[in-house]
Parts: structure tokens; sequence; C-alpha cells
């Protein structure tokens, strides 16, 4: 699998999802609690910024969180701006080598890339959802973030608020109903 493609793909998904959505469809609320599609595409930008800064620099640095980054803005420019920023930064020479250290945790750089890429997948499935989409995603992209988030101590990021519950669904679903569901979406 290559993740950077996956990675554009995603952010292509991503623009799809909400390119065409009238300004009142922002305001409706998605599956992750709490957020409307704005405040999740908001939080999509945002941590497509965190991870190319972390990229850049090594580690992450909270005061410089912008997580109201959105407010006021042009959502498809920023998106896309984030976006070109962020695969560039995972296409510098070494950019799969050493650690990344977020607020959530350290990781080996090719764990890193794949967190970014579920950020992006999995929060396009709730925008998916919530505008009546349906999201389509590679089989071994999924597979690939599924197994990395089955290996991660989840009750840490569950404990933090950043997952819910995981959801029972059956073997046969498909990757991404399992992806979403281990993260505590109803699929």
């Amino acid at each position: 699998m290559d993740t950077i493609e996956a990675l554009a793909d995603a952010y292509e998904q991503t623009r799809e999802c909400v390119a065409n959505l009238a300004i009142s469809d922002f305001a409706m609320p998605t599956p992750c609690p709490g957020w409307d599609v704005r405040a999740v595409l908001g939080h999509i930008v945002s941590d497509t910024r965190m991870f190319t800064r972390v990229n850049r620099v090594g580690a992450f640095d909270e005061d410089e969180d912008d997580k109201d980054g959105l407010i006021g803005c042009q959502l498809i420019s920023d998106l896309d701006a984030a976006a070109a920023a962020n695969l560039a930064s995972w296409r510098n020479p070494g950019a799969f080598e050493g650690d990344r250290t977020y607020p959530f945790g350290t990781f080996p750089a090719t764990q890193a890339a794949l967190i970014n890429l579920q950020e992006v997948v999995v929060h396009n499935w709730d925008i998916a959802k919530t505008v009546g989409r349906k999201l389509v995603i590679d089989e071994e992209v999924g597979n690939s973030l599924y197994d990395l988030f089955r290996s991660l101590p989840l009750d840490v990021f569950r404990a933090r608020g950043a997952f819910g519950p995981e959801v029972s669904v059956a073997r046969s679903a498909p990757i991404l109903d399992r992806l979403v569901a281990l993260l505590g979406r109803h699929p």
C-alpha cells in the first residue's frame, strides 16, 4: 500500500463530500458526538496542519494549535492548502524515518502516517454518513488502518474522549464498518 497515495485519495474524498454542500448543511450533526459538519471539517484541517508541523519539526507544540482555524475562512481552500502541505511533508526525503510526537503519543513515522490517514478516512465517514453519501475505501487501506488501531492501546484514547467504546459488528462486515465500529461509531 502506498500510504501517501491513500492519503491523497482520502483528501480528495473529503473535498468531494463537502464541495457541493449548502451553507446550512455545515450545521448538520455528525456521528462524531457534539460535532457538526463544520466542526469535523475544521478538525480535519487542524489535524492535517498538526501532522504537517510535526513532520517539519519532529514534535507538536500545543501553543501552535489552531482548533478554531476555520472560523471565518474559506473551507475548501483551507482544506486544499492543508492537504497539499501535508502530502508534501510526507513526500520529503526521510519523512518515513524516526519518530513523531503528538499530544496523544509518540509513534514511528510509518505509524504516524497511518494515523494521519485514519483521521481523514474516519472523519470522511462521519461527513459522508451525515450528508447521505456512501464512502468507499480500498480494502488494503482499510485493513492496514484496522490492523494498526487493533494494536494500539485504544482505552487510553477512549479515556481522553478521542474514541467511543467499540461497537459490535459482524466479522463479515465491510472493513470500513469494522474500522469505524472499532473507534466507537455505529455503521
